[in-house]
Parts: structure tokens; sequence; C-alpha cells
């Protein structure tokens, strides 16, 4: 019975590093999932920036997720990027307006 515990303590381990780190990379180039980039193990890890990049029809939808630890809150601002501008290009000028706003 041991060997099964540690079996699934071993799987719980890996999920919980996997979340940590949780930088996801669409395999499918068809397809795009759903990618989060900027979560970290690190003490300020909540400073960062948090970005979420999801598929839609006609574009992609651009979520920053910022903690305000005074309020214990989470503030998000959705942003869209038509199918018909230049991805990078625009995701660079959201990157640089979320800085800013701190």
């Amino acid at each position: 019975m041991k060997w099964f515990k540690r079996m699934i303590t071993r799987w719980v381990r890996e999920d919980w590093d996997t979340v940590g780190n949780n930088v996801n990379i669409a395999q499918n180039k068809k397809m795009l999932a759903t990618s989060t980039i900027g979560r970290s193990n690190d003490i300020d890890s909540h400073a960062g920036l948090n970005i979420t990049v999801m598929p839609a029809i006609g574009g992609r939808i651009i979520t920053f997720r910022h903690y305000d630890r005074r309020k214990d809150d989470n503030q998000f601002r959705h942003y869209v990027i038509p199918e018909d501008m230049d991805f990078e290009r625009e995701l660079g000028k959201m990157i640089t307006l979320e800085s800013m706003r701190g």
C-alpha cells in the first residue's frame, strides 16, 4: 500500500510543479492552446506580469492579471487582437502599456 501512496504523492508533486511554472506551449500548429506566461515560485511572484493568451473566433484574447496585496484581490484587463493585425507588435504594445501601469 505504501507504493500506491508514493505514486499518488509523485503525481501530485508533478502537477503542482507544472502549475507553478504554468507555461503551456501549443503543440498543434492548427489549434492554439491557452498559453500563460509569467508565473513563478519566486517571493515576488505576484509582482510580475501575468499574461494569458486565448484563441477566439476572429483573433486572440489577451488577459493581464494583477494581484493587489493590500486588497487581496485580482484585477483583470482584457484585450482583443484581431486576426488581420500583427500579433507580435500588438502584444508588445500591450505589455509595454501594462508594465507602465504597474
